[in-house]
């Protein structure tokens, strides 16, 4: 079986050069590995190191004591089925740096009692829908213009609309599939160019928010229920996603597709998910696909 690894290094802060792609892969050989080309997808930022013979999960182990201590990122994967032809992203967090309840709560006052519950829902420590309800309780009576006032807090997280624009020009669907509300995906939606975008209803009373969610609650499992319904949609299969996200309520579809990746993510999906992103930005998952810097959109 054929397998590569991919090594991305932040071009801002540092680069990736040819020693440290010759170490890795003379690791690799040292190991059993048998080595085929190396193939640089953008100078002295990403490049393919291909080979067989050696165990994917050992390979993974190799490269991850290489580069420990470095600002690399690295996938490790078969060679066939690399390109994907749909992309579910997370919003809050992943494809923004902001979470948009914990704004609106510190514009009232109540930042830190609802950033305290977002936390443990995050890392897994409380169920989301329930924390959902929690927050957006604390949240009633505040005034339906106050969203529109936080919008322009909303900043993309770099390399977030390449991401998509690129793999809708080479043919994938993408699909913004959010735990937060529709009042601010529509936003993001339009901003990178997604083909849809799901989240949760924002309850109105009178021009207020009423302190309510709509039910059933867009969450954990509801993430993976969207991903599989979006793949017979398509008609294609689990291992032709690529979904990214931070925080627990991403990991069942994260665990459930061919490339979940981990976005400088909790603690919680940094132990769990296959593919990580922590040290660069949204263009590494084009790179662990085989996209080439000219290729991006």
């Amino acid at each position: 079986m054929r397998f590569v690894a991919t090594l991305v290094a932040p071009t801002a802060s540092s680069h990736l050069d040819y020693a440290t792609v010759q170490s890795i892969s003379t690791c690799l050989k040292t190991h059993g590995a048998t080595l085929g080309a190396e193939d640089w997808l953008s100078e002295n930022e990403a490049c393919d190191i291909f080979f067989s013979e050696l165990d994917l999960a050992e390979a993974k182990d190799l490269i991850r004591n290489e580069v420990a201590g470095t600002n690399i990122d690295f996938a490790v994967q078969e060679t066939s089925g690399r390109r994907k032809k749909l992309l579910v992203a997370d919003m809050e967090s992943t494809i923004i740096g902001q979470e948009m309840v914990d704004e609106l709560a510190v514009r009232h006052g109540i930042g830190d009692e609802i950033a305290r519950i977002t936390e443990k829902s995050m890392r897994g420590e409380l169920n989301f829908e329930e924390s959902l309800r929690q927050r957006v309780a604390l949240l009633k009576g505040i005034e339906e213009k106050e969203l529109e006032a936080i919008s322009s807090l909303m900043v993309l997280n770099p390399g977030a609309d390449t991401l998509v624009k690129t793999m809708r020009e080479h043919g994938a669907y993408t699909a913004l599939v959010s735990g937060g509300f529709t009042y601010f995906t529509s936003q993001i939606k339009d901003i990178c160019g997604f083909n849809e975008d799901r989240a949760n209803d924002l309850e109105i009373q009178s021009n207020k928010l009423s302190g309510s969610v709509g039910e059933p609650i867009l969450g954990r499992e509801a993430k993976l229920e969207a991903t599989e319904e979006l793949i017979k949609q398509l008609g294609i299969t689990l291992s032709d996603v690529c979904a990214v996200g931070d925080g627990a309520n991403d990991l069942a579809m994260l665990s459930a597709v061919g490339m979940g990746v981990g976005y400088h993510a909790k603690p919680i999906v940094k132990e769990t998910a296959a593919f990580q992103v922590e040290h660069t930005d949204h263009l590494a998952l084009l790179f662990y696909q085989g996209y080439r810097r000219k290729d991006f959109i």
